[in-house]
């Protein structure tokens, strides 16, 4: 290669580099606005009818019966209990109660409280007011023979300081919902229950599936989704009532999330309805799969499709862009427990396992009714640790 060959050859590779150094710069820029747009989207208010009191929250003193269960709370703040600890604070136990705290600056809050001037409250507080309403068992004594319908409802919130060193921090207080959720009832009947069938553990537990999609329906029908429905934030009362709890992402039907690129990246459908369904479906099989007492084969069952539980969620996910809560109440009348299989063979068994014997057959059914929602990778091209959660600054109430 003579010398001027060399120059050109450099020449040539300093271009390149230039070109795939801008093409990086580019690339980095677009997925760093998409990213910061869809976390603004995410994080922007939902909107709630301004006209319903209820949702009016109380910065002066409130009346005699909530002080005192109030006051009652705070001084007896070294008995709660600890139940948990996750991104947005923590949860309590006290009595027959639960305290949930919000702890400011980690996660923001999306929408504006009424009545006050720049102040912020958690969306889960609003929105439990909206479909849960106020427990009005909170002082009579008989809160724990109470049959809650479809929502958990609020006995308290406020704003407040625990200790002089500490900033005020919102509060909700719910009831205490002793069953737990469904993964705690699938832990408890996998250890109890061990000779039943999954059809048997179906059997008991679809009536129940299908008043939590009423609920659902009582959700959709009002122009909101829930979107994080999934086995822990199903709760359990006396073991076939079920409820919806932790409304902190609810959000109106036409919120900019749900077109964001942000949803689409975690595979959620874009009617957020639909995809409350699915969610819902998919939380229903995951407990019914933690509870069965031979879990590899409810997987087999699952992928070979002939038992009615297993036609149930793939036909409806066949059909799940426009899914409802009465299509899937139908379809789950058709597929009703004890309709019988699907005729099949052993070797059709034995295909289904070789199939996946490479990809196993848990990671397979893992995929299906994964409902698992991420924003990590958006966090981390948003920057998120450097320029902090892009914040709306309309709050829609």
């Amino acid at each position: 290669m003579t010398g001027q060959d060399r120059q050109l050859w450099h020449r040539l590779r300093s271009r390149l580099a230039f070109v795939l150094l801008v093409t990086a710069f580019c690339h980095q820029q677009h997925l760093f606005f998409v990213s910061r747009q869809s976390l603004a989207a995410k994080y922007s208010a939902t909107e709630f009818e301004v006209a319903r009191p209820e949702l009016h929250p109380r910065f002066e003193r409130p009346d005699d019966e909530d002080a005192e269960f109030q006051d009652d709370l705070i001084a007896n703040r070294d008995d709660w209990t600890v139940l948990g600890e996750g991104w947005e604070g923590k949860v309590f136990a006290y009595k027959d109660s639960v305290i949930k705290t919000f702890t400011p600056g980690r996660s923001p809050f999306r929408n504006c409280a009424s009545g006050a001037t720049n102040e912020k409250w958690p969306t889960e507080i609003a929105a439990s007011l909206r479909f849960g309403g106020f427990d009005q068992e909170v002082n009579n004594g008989d809160a724990g023979n109470t049959t809650f319908e479809g929502f958990l409802p609020v006995r308290a919130y406020f704003k407040a300081a625990l200790s002089p060193a500490e900033d005020p921090e919102w509060h909700l207080v719910t009831p205490l919902v002793e069953d737990g959720n469904l993964k705690d009832l699938a832990k408890r009947l996998s250890r109890e229950v061990k000779d039943n069938s999954v059809r048997e553990i179906d059997e008991h537990y679809r009536p129940a599936f299908e008043r939590l999609l009423q609920n659902l329906q009582t959700l959709h029908e009002a122009r909101y989704c829930h979107d994080d429905i999934k086995p822990a934030n199903i709760f359990v009362q006396e073991d076939t009532n079920w409820l919806l709890g932790d409304l902190g992402n609810v959000r109106h039907v036409s919120h900019a999330y749900h077109s964001s690129r942000l949803w689409q990246d975690n595979n959620q459908l874009k009617d957020c309805r639909a995809n409350d369904i699915m969610r819902a479906l998919k939380s229903y099989l995951q407990f019914i799969r933690a509870a069965s007492p031979n879990q590899q084969q409810f997987d087999v069952d699952f992928l070979e499709r002939r038992e009615p539980l297993s036609r149930l969620f793939w036909t409806a996910s066949a059909g799940a862009p426009k899914m409802s809560a009465a299509k899937l109440q139908h379809l789950s009348a058709v597929e009703y427990p004890h309709r019988a299989p699907v005729p099949h063979s052993d070797e059709q068994t034995s295909e289904i396992l070789k199939l996946f014997r490479h990809w196993s057959l848990r990671k397979a059914v893992d995929h299906a009714l994964e409902t698992r929602i991420g924003e990590k990778l958006a966090r981390w091209w948003g920057i998120v640790s450097i320029f902090g959660v892009p914040e709306n600054k309309t709050c829609g109430f």
